[in-house]
């Protein structure tokens, strides 16, 4: 469960150019982001993402904005 639910996360980062967040995550669905997006509302549609992705239940979201 742990690799489906990392692949299919990164694989929608990646079609959405998210390429630079790093995803983590556990047997119990609890995923870690990681990373550095442009802006505010890049760091929402991260979290989104993840939020919508299935086998995701709880989210550390540790992406910050570059400034």
């Amino acid at each position: 469960m742990k690799e489906n639910i990392e692949s299919r996360l990164r694989a929608s980062l990646s079609r959405l150019g998210f390429n630079q967040i790093e995803v983590d995550s556990d047997e119990d669905g609890h995923v870690k982001l990681s990373g550095t997006v442009s802006n505010p509302n890049d760091r929402t549609s991260v979290l989104t993402i993840a939020r919508t992705t299935p086998g995701v239940k709880q989210i550390v979201n540790q992406v910050n904005v570059s400034s």
